[in-house]
């Protein structure tokens, strides 16, 4: 069986979008909780038979374009789709009791792969066409969706993705779901979840920064990095890269870069390597704070200020680094990183 299929699907009118398609997070709690109830309205949506679609998100000169297709649940069984991320067996149960009981539009798998020719020529080529949808989405994304009927092209492009190795962006606790689920069913051959598909670099890669809430002693904090870092005094915010970490104590910046060699796999990861060589070192300091990347970085050195407290920024690992660690059956830490845009829901409903 075919690890990657057309399927047959109904898609949002285009006069309807504007008001039925959602942010993923307007849709679905964290919980997986269906929130509020989304009933889906039949007239806002039309049969369009089996095929494969081109979905594309951007804003401004930034563009997101991947392939929604029909991923066999004995592909992601087999190992052939891979995560980097642990999940959470409560939130997946309440992912399967969500998708039993609610009628809500089905949130798309986010997976990157490495792009063959039929992936490139095709994005390429149906850019040049009409869209079936084009409209200003949630968040001031726009939404622009083609259609791929069945054919030799369509063709070529599944036989090239069912090749592929997939890694999930966005979605592990959906991916887990659907596996319990299709267990739960007794494994039917035909079980499959709803994904988009983009080239490896084919997302914004983003991360989260630490902020230990004071009060910290700053000569503690830095004769603690001496041990295992070059600490160096810069006159602003350091730009953090892989490898290498921003620190904000006692009013200054700091570049801070581990001297050693870091091990292979999820250990060697920034993000571990401050959890284990400093944070978990650190005496008589307040909790941790894991907070995203686009956060405003004045207001969270504001709060150090105010407490006394001291920030970390740090740098998304290198793609390659998250399918090292998949490949490996491994798992990052907790809140090492996040993909953006996520898709919306709402344009596409599963027959």
């Amino acid at each position: 069986m075919r690890s990657v299929r057309l399927f047959p699907a109904r898609v949002v009118r285009p006069d309807w979008a504007r008001r039925t398609v959602t942010a993923m997070s307007e849709s679905l709690h964290e919980s997986g909780v269906d929130l509020y109830r989304v009933a889906v309205d039949d007239a806002a949506y039309t049969e369009s038979g089996v095929a494969l679609y081109v979905y594309r998100q951007s804003h401004g000169s930034a563009t997101h374009i991947g392939v929604v297709c029909d991923i066999s649940v004995q592909a992601i069984a087999d190992g052939r789709v891979r995560g980097h991320e642990a999940v959470y067996g409560p939130r997946v149960d309440a992912l399967v009791w969500h998708h039993t009981t609610t009628t809500a539009p089905p949130a798309l798998v986010t997976l990157l792969h490495r792009a063959g020719p039929e992936f490139t020529r095709t994005i390429e080529e149906v850019q040049q066409t009409p869209p079936i949808l084009d409209f200003a989405g949630p968040r001031g994304l726009q939404q622009t969706v083609w259609r791929l009927a069945e054919g030799p092209t369509t063709a070529a492009l599944i036989e090239e993705l069912g090749a592929a190795d997939f890694y999930i962006a966005d979605g592990h606790h959906r991916v887990a779901a659907r596996l319990e689920e299709w267990r739960l069913a007794g494994k039917p051959a035909d079980a499959g979840l709803l994904g988009v598909v983009h080239r490896m670099d084919g997302l914004r890669l983003s991360a989260f920064h630490r902020r230990v809430s004071g009060a910290v002693d700053p000569a503690d904090l830095l004769g603690l990095l001496a041990a295992d870092f070059e600490v160096r005094a810069v006159a602003g915010q350091p730009t953090p890269r892989p490898g290498s970490i921003g620190l904000y104590v006692d009013g200054r910046w700091y570049d801070v870069t581990y001297l050693a060699d870091p091990p292979a796999g999820a250990a060697g990861l920034d993000v571990a390597i401050l959890q284990t060589r400093v944070l978990d070192r650190l005496a008589g300091a307040g909790p941790v704070e894991t907070v995203p990347s686009g956060t405003s970085v004045v207001e969270l050195t504001r709060r150090c200020d105010v407490d006394r407290g001291a920030l970390f920024t740090l740098a998304p690992p290198e793609i390659e680094a998250l399918s090292e660690v998949a490949d490996a059956g491994e798992v990052m830490p907790p809140k090492t990183t996040y993909f953006e845009p996520k898709p919306a829901a709402g344009i596409f409903l599963r027959l």
